[in-house]
C-alpha cells in the first residue's frame, strides 16, 4: 500500500481471484476502503477483479454473485482517504444508496457518491460492474453536485461511456503507464467525469440551488488557489467574496463541512500530498506544514495527528515503506 492507500503498484493491472467472503473483505480492503461485505451464499462465494491504479486514482472491473458492501459512518468519517467514487453497471443490477436516496441500477447507467459519506450497494447475481475512485483534492468544488446525484441512477451515455471504455482498455492492457501517461490520463478523466456531473446535476438541481452549488464551487477553488497563505480564515474568505460570514457558513450547509472545516481539510490533504511526493520525503516538515498555510509546525503536527491517529513524520515513513 502507499500513503494514499491504494496499492502500491502504479500503472499495470492486477487480477484477483477470490474464492470466499473473506478473500473479498480482505482485497476490499486493502485496495479499496474499508468496508463491511455480504454475499446471499456465502458457502459458494466467487469473485474477480481487475485493479489498477494511475495516479492518485483507481479503477476496477469485478464480477461478484449477489453481495452487499456497506460503508459505515464510522469508518467513512476516520478514513484518511477521501474519494469521489463512479460505479458503473455492465451486467446484472445493483441497488445503491447515499444521503436518503436509492438508485437501481440497470446496464448501461452509473452512480456516484462521496466515501467520507455512509452509502451501501447491493448487487444482483452474476452482476459485473466498474469503479472509480478520483481524490477529492482533485476534485475541487465537487462535492455540492456529488451530493445531488449520490444515490440516483444517471444515463451513462456520452462522457460517462468514454471515461468507463477508456479504464477498461487499462485495465487490459498489460503494459504499464509511464508516471506521466498516468497523470495525463487521470486529468483527462477527471475533465471528463467532471463535464457529465454537472450535467447531471443541473438536471436534477433547482436553480436556487444550482446557483448555491456553483458558488460554492467559486469559493472552494479560490480557497485552493489561496491554500498556503497563513492569514487565510472564513473571515477573509467571506470579505472576498462580498458576503457575510453567517452567509458563508449557510452556502457550506449542503458540504457537511464548515468553511473551518474546509480549510483545515484542504491544508491537510495538500501536506499529505507533499508528504506522498518523492520530493516531498526530503523537505523537513516545517517547510512541509509552511507550503500547506500552516504557520505554525507544531500547530500542523497536532492538526494531523488529531485528524489521522498519527504524527506526520510517522504518516510519511509509512507512505516510503509501501
Amino acid at each position: 500500500m502507499n500513503a494514499s492507500g491504494l496499492p502500491a503498484a502504479a500503472g499495470a493491472p492486477t487480477e484477483l481471484q477470490l474464492g470466499s467472503v473473506a478473500a473479498w473483505q480482505e482485497n476490499t480492503n486493502s485496495h479499496f476502503l474499508q468496508l463491511d461485505c455480504r454475499a446471499d451464499d456465502p458457502a459458494h462465494f466467487r469473485a474477480t477483479a481487475l485493479v489498477a491504479r494511475f495516479g492518485d486514482s483507481l479503477a476496477a472491473e469485478l464480477s461478484v454473485p449477489a453481495t452487499r458492501v456497506i460503508r459505515r459512518r464510522v469508518a467513512a468519517e476516520h478514513c484518511d482517504a477521501r474519494y469521489f467514487k463512479l460505479f458503473w453497471q455492465l451486467q446484472g443490477h445493483s441497488r445503491v444508496a447515499q444521503g436518503g436516496r436509492t438508485g437501481h441500477l440497470q446496464p448501461g447507467q452509473w452512480s456516484v457518491y462521496d466515501t467520507t459519506r455512509e452509502y451501501q450497494i447491493e448487487s444482483s447475481e452474476r452482476a459485473r460492474f466498474m469503479v472509480l475512485l478520483l481524490p477529492q483534492t482533485a476534485c475541487p468544488g465537487w462535492a455540492p453536485a456529488v451530493h445531488a446525484l449520490a444515490g440516483r441512477a444517471l444515463d451513462g451515455r456520452g462522457a460517462p461511456r468514454i471515461v468507463m471504455s477508456a479504464l477498461a482498455g487499462m485495465l487490459r492492457d498489460d503494459a504499464r503507464l509511464p508516471e506521466d501517461e498516468q497523470r495525463t490520463l487521470q486529468a483527462s478523466v477527471t475533465a471528463l467525469v467532471e463535464c457529465a456531473i454537472d450535467t447531471h446535476a443541473r438536471a436534477h438541481t433547482v436553480p436556487a440551488e444550482a446557483e448555491g452549488g456553483a458558488r460554492l464551487q467559486r469559493i472552494e477553488r479560490w480557497i485552493l488557489e489561496h491554500l498556503a497563505e497563513p492569514g487565510l480564515t472564513p473571515e477573509r474568505v467571506a470579505d472576498a467574496f462580498g458576503m457575510s460570514r453567517r452567509s458563508l457558513y449557510n452556502l457550506f450547509l449542503g458540504s457537511q463541512r464548515t468553511p473551518r472545516a474546509f480549510i483545515q481539510d484542504a491544508r491537510l490533504a495538500r501536506a499529505q500530498q507533499l508528504m506522498a511526493q518523492d520530493a516531498g520525503r526530503e523537505l523537513a516538515l516545517g517547510v512541509i506544514a509552511q507550503r500547506s498555510g500552516f504557520a505554525d509546525p507544531a500547530h500542523f503536527s497536532r492538526a494531523f495527528h488529531a485528524r489521522f491517529g498519527m504524527a506526520p513524520s510517522a504518516w510519511r515513513e509509512r507512505g516510503a515503506r509501501g
